[in-house]
């Protein structure tokens, strides 16, 4: 009974696991460039029954499943308009090199909602969100424009570089594999070593949608469908949990 026991709490704990994975993909949905995560099961180790241990025996049980990795879905996501200046989709393969100013660490996205920002030395970078600068292909920030000593900044707004004419600048950055790919702060990336190096190469019109972004990849129906599998899944292994504690309760009844 503690065989079947220990089964069951480890397949729920493991489709739990798998339910808080589903949830995050959902949650998502909406997340422009986000990249859904499917989880990958894989079984416990196998024993023998009635056997001396490490012979062979047609007589095996195993110890349940648990969640071995969580992978990344880099499927194109749908392209939609926005009409914003300076927001970009890649069309295919790659991934937009975005700089941490401060800590200089470069992670990787396909999120391409960017803005202008201002520096104290007058200088205009093209940046994220979260105030990360876009690497061009030699992976240097791109520098949208500069202010004038004593100019009024909005003036100098109307003198900066079109998100048009930024498109050749754009490093669209590859690499040889993807499988090592982490995910870091919602929809950024860091490679493994196994992916290799980055090849860059400046982007053009046949690779990058202008005044577009990059819908997510998450498919309503398909992930309400394995939340209501892993439910199911997660119920039954509670299931096992309480029979094997009803019959471990009856035969110690027996007992005394």
């Amino acid at each position: 009974m503690d065989r079947a026991f220990y089964t069951g709490a480890v397949g729920a704990i493991a489709h739990q696991e798998k339910l808080n994975i589903i949830a995050n993909n959902i949650a998502n949905v909406n997340t422009h460039g986000y990249k859904r995560k499917p989880s990958t099961f894989s079984e416990c180790i196998y024993s023998n029954l009635n056997e001396v241990a490490q012979q062979p025996s047609d007589y095996i049980a195993g110890a349940g499943v648990h969640v071995e990795k969580t992978d990344i879905d880099f499927t194109q996501g749908h392209l939609a308009t926005t009409g914003q200046e300076y927001d970009y989709m890649i069309v295919g393969d790659g991934f937009f090199a975005i700089q941490n100013p401060v800590t200089q660490e470069i992670t990787y996205t396909r999120t391409g909602s960017f803005m202008t920002s201002l520096q104290p030395d007058g200088t205009f970078y093209l940046e994220t969100q979260n105030g990360k600068r876009v690497l061009d292909a030699e992976q240097n920030p791109i520098i949208v424009g500069r202010l004038p000593e004593g100019e009024n900044p909005e003036n100098a707004m109307q003198q900066m570089t079109s998100g048009q004419d930024l498109l050749p600048q754009i490093g669209i950055y590859t690499f040889p594999s993807k499988n090592g790919m982490q995910s870091a702060r919602g929809t950024e990336f860091i490679p493994a070593e196994k992916d290799g190096e980055p090849v860059a190469q400046p982007a053009d019109y046949a690779t990058l949608a202008h005044k577009s972004l990059e819908m997510s990849n998450v498919n309503l129906g398909e992930e309400l469908s394995r939340m209501i599998e892993a439910q199911r899944c997660y119920q039954y292994s509670l299931r096992m949990v309480q029979t094997s504690d009803e019959v471990e309760t009856t035969i110690n009844g027996l007992r005394s």
